[in-house]
């Protein structure tokens, strides 16, 4: 019933590699002599499978996270039929294992990446091929190890205790798992401790909480294998947190009045820094250092100087300490300058006084003058004479003066007054003094008629009524000048005004001024009236010698030679003369003449002729010149 089974001669023999199992053989045996004389039987043939052993197994230790062969060949100790087993003899099979990740590659039990550490056993089979219930379990024991986790120490960055901030970031960067640098997602990263609760971990960062004193402090940390739980390391990162800069600048007080004490200056903190920021009073502790005077003193936070210190300018120096790092200090000076009460000599302005009268211009300069912010005493002061811009303006006690005979001007007197308590603490002002001029009056005069062709004094002392001061002006007071005419022959001469003879008659002006000598520009102008009249003139009747009417002839020779003008014989180029009637045509004036025409009827006839002055031509007499015309 196997092929396996077959008859060697008269043996029944299994070839080798037989199945297991139980067969028959039938033979037959048939007589030689008689070849049909033939019998069968059956052999029963039991073929046993041969011993097979699965031989456990002690896998080499793996590393968990890189995986790899943790025996090689578990067939390598097994045997069929006490020989070692050949993988083509069996099939081989996992039966169990205590870890998902330890499985059979072939006839390798194999580990997964990734695969925690522990100790694993993994149940293979071996059923031989030829017989497959012939079959054996084996144990492989699989030690998986965990990978080396390694938290290396980390030295942070120095930070700022006030502000705080990243003192290190990421503390797993010098880390490693299995040997290269770790993954956050691979391990549980917690703090062991941290010497200064401001120092912390925040994620994978170690941070430092705003407000931290300044100090080295350590943080020591945990890391864990996700995967191994057990497999941790610590590391331990070093932190120093320094002080923030802390600076206190140097002040200038303002000047304070040592006579009342007071504030010098308020808050010294105002432009010191803690951080780079304006400190505050809760942040710090502030002290004197020193003081070179006891009246300038710090209150609170304020430079303050008692009432009556000394002027002078003192120093202050102050120390700012931080209340969270008290040695973290600083120092600062304030510049105090404590003066003398305040002097002040204010300007005056006088009241105008007349120059020629003089006279008080101010009376006591020190009226509006004050110490200390209150009306000064003349007890309190030395008042003295500093300068003046005119010698006729001087001070007398505390009052300005002005000496008589001082010229018209403004003036200033400069005076200072010192305090007798602290003689250097002075104040100079200035009086201003108006000194005006008298005053300066001309009067206006009118002359008496002058004879134009005689000329002569129209008005003598053009002075006479004119004043300065108030009083009858000298003429050596003033200079007297010319300032015009209407006519050019009415002039000044001296203080007298005169007509020049030959002058036109008429009615002219002269305007004069005076000017003070003392103050050239005190003037003052008059107007002095002049009436010229013109001289007499007088035209004589003329009786003329009898002509014959036939012939004709000069009645009367020159007419002019009874006229005349200012008194004495006209002359004919003093006046021009001029035919004014005739009783009879044939009568007429040829020049100076008196002719008769031929042919004129006898008769007695009259001719009037008038003269008027050249320079004066309305100044004009007529006469009558009789004259007899004879027949023939």
């Amino acid at each position: 019933s196997n092929t396996g089974v077959t008859l060697s001669g008269t043996d029944v023999v299994v070839a080798p590699g037989t199945p297991a199992g139980s067969y028959t053989l039938v033979y037959q045996i048939c007589e030689i002599l008689n070849p049909t004389n033939c019998d069968t039987a059956t052999v029963t043939v039991t073929v046993s499978a041969p011993a097979i052993v699965a031989n456990d197994d002690a896998g080499t230790t793996i590393n968990g996270a890189n995986g790899g062969t943790a025996f090689t060949n578990v067939l390598v100790n097994d045997t069929l039929n006490g020989v070692p087993v050949l993988p083509s003899q069996v099939v081989l099979t996992t039966v169990s294992s205590s870890n998902t990740g330890v499985t059979l590659s072939g006839t390798d039990v194999v580990v997964t990446p990734g695969t925690p550490a522990g100790a694993y056993t993994l149940v293979y089979q071996i059923c031989e091929i030829l017989n497959p219930t012939n079959c054996d379990t084996a144990t492989v024991t699989v030690t998986v190890s965990a990978p080396a986790i390694v938290a290396n120490d980390d030295a942070g960055t120095t930070i700022n205790g006030a502000n705080g901030g990243t003192a290190f970031t990421n503390v797993l960067v010098n880390d490693t798992l299995n040997g290269v640098p770790v993954l956050p997602s691979q391990v549980v990263l917690t703090t062991v401790s941290s010497s200064n609760t401001g120092v912390t971990l925040s994620g994978t960062d170690v941070v430092v909480t705003p407000g931290t004193p300044a100090g080295s402090y350590t943080l020591v940390y945990q890391i864990c294998e996700i995967l191994n739980p057990t497999n941790c390391d610590t590391a331990t990162v070093t932190v120093t947190v320094f002080a923030p800069t802390i600076v206190a600048n140097d002040d200038a007080g303002t000047t304070v009045n040592g006579a009342n004490g007071g504030t010098a200056f308020t808050n010294v903190l105002v432009n010191d820094t803690l951080n780079g920021v304006p400190v505050l009073a809760s942040q710090v502790v502030l002290t004197t250092v020193s003081s070179s005077n006891t009246g300038v003193t710090l209150s609170g936070t304020d430079v303050v100087v008692t009432p009556g210190t000394p002027a002078g300018s003192y120093t202050l120096v102050y120390q700012i300490c931080e209340i969270l790092n008290p040695t973290n200090c600083d120092t600062a000076t304030v510049t105090v300058t404590v003066s003398a009460p305040a002097i002040v000599a204010n300007d005056d302005a006088g009241t105008t006084v007349n120059g020629a009268n003089g006279g008080t211009a101010f009376t006591n300069v020190l009226v509006n003058d004050t110490l200390n912010g209150v009306p000064v005493l003349a007890s309190q002061v030395n008042t003295t004479f500093v300068s003046s811009s005119n010698t006729g303006v001087t001070l007398s006690g505390t009052d300005v003066v002005v000496a008589p005979g001082t010229p018209a001007g403004a003036y200033t007197l400069v005076y200072q007054i010192c305090e007798i308590l602290n003689p250097t603490n002075c104040d100079t002002a200035t009086v201003t003094v108006t000194v005006s001029a008298p005053a300066i009056v001309a009067n206006d005069d009118a002359g008496t008629t002058i004879n134009g062709a005689n000329g002569g004094t129209a008005f003598t002392n053009v002075l006479v009524n004119d004043t300065l001061n108030g009083v009858p002006v000298l003429a050596s007071q003033v200079n007297t000048t010319f300032v015009s005419s209407s006519n050019t022959g009415v002039t000044l001469s001296g203080t007298d005004v005169v007509v020049a003879p030959g002058t036109p008659a008429g009615s002219y002006t002269l305007v004069y001024q005076i000017c003070e000598i003392l103050n050239p520009t005190n003037c003052d102008t008059a107007t002095v009236t002049v009436t010229v009249s013109a001289p007499a003139i007088v035209a004589n009747d003329d009786a003329g010698t009898t002509v014959n009417g036939a012939n004709g002839g000069t009645a009367f020779t020159n007419v002019l030679v009874n006229d005349t003008l200012n008194g004495v014989p006209v002359l004919a180029s003093q006046v021009n003369t001029t035919f004014v009637s005739s009783s009879n045509t044939g009568v007429t004036l040829s020049g100076t003449d008196v002719v008769v025409a031929p042919g004129t009827p006898a008769g007695s006839y009259t001719l009037v002729y008038q003269i008027c002055e050249i320079l004066n031509p309305t100044n004009c007499d007529t006469a009558t010149v009789t004259v007899t015309v004879s027949a023939p």
